[in-house]
């Protein structure tokens, strides 16, 4: 398969201003247990950057060697937290949506969506069973735990959902279930109310935190 990883938000704070992340940090965790077990597979990785500028920009194509990249103001990098507006939406779920955007065109067949500064432990396609013919979210969140709230940290879902997925971040912001808004980790109901709940699915059913669990570290917080 030809997959594209999208990488999304801050690549780089040094945290003097803002919440401190690195991808540095991350980079050697997410190649050794995501990209380099896929390519042994047989797949075809394309890195998609959709970031900030910093002083580590060209560091950072160097170490990625993306088919494209956008850095954007530098601007958010003296913010953090998931729901901060830009306009009326949070600036999280306008940076993905700009992101995906970005794919709409490329001939590729599976989207992995992530983060810069998460560093997997452990190949998450060995420790749980993915469809890539649906879109798919890693466990539930402990919030709000009547709903299905939903891990955002690492999204993967055929390229032809790419449109469905920007579709559903609009609904989530516009309409949101049953007026919960955390992040994007309420992407769930509006997903399967755009593909069917059929064609998306929860990897891992239990209650785990994004920040807290045994298959990567957001090195944000060390």
């Amino acid at each position: 398969m030809k997959i594209g990883i999208n990488l999304v938000g801050v690549s780089y704070n040094d945290g003097r201003i803002g919440r401190y992340r690195n991808y540095e940090d991350a980079i050697d965790g997410f190649m050794t247990n995501v990209v380099n077990p896929l390519k042994e597979e047989g797949h075809e990785i394309s890195f998609y950057l959709f970031t900030y500028d910093s002083p580590k920009k060209e560091d950072i194509i160097k170490a990625y060697n993306p088919k494209k990249s956008t850095f954007l103001d530098s601007n958010y990098n003296k913010m953090g937290g998931g729901d901060i507006l830009e306009n009326t939406m949070k600036i999280i779920s306008a940076t993905n949506i700009k992101s995906l955007k970005e794919l709409i065109d490329e001939k590729l067949d599976l989207i992995i969506s992530t983060r810069f500064d998460i560093s997997f432990l452990k190949n998450p396609f060995k420790e749980y069973q993915y469809d890539f013919n649906k879109c798919n979210y890693l466990w539930r969140e402990p919030e709000y735990t009547h709903l299905p709230i939903v891990s955002d940290t690492f999204i993967v879902f055929p390229h032809s959902m790419t449109q469905n997925l920007i579709d559903a971040i609009l609904e989530m912001e516009t309409n949101p279930p049953h007026g919960v808004a955390v992040a994007m980790h309420n992407i769930y109901l509006p997903m399967c109310n755009q593909v069917g709940k059929e064609n998306v699915k929860i990897v891992c059913d239990e209650f785990k935190r994004s920040h807290m669990n045994d298959l990567y570290k957001l090195t944000r917080n060390e």
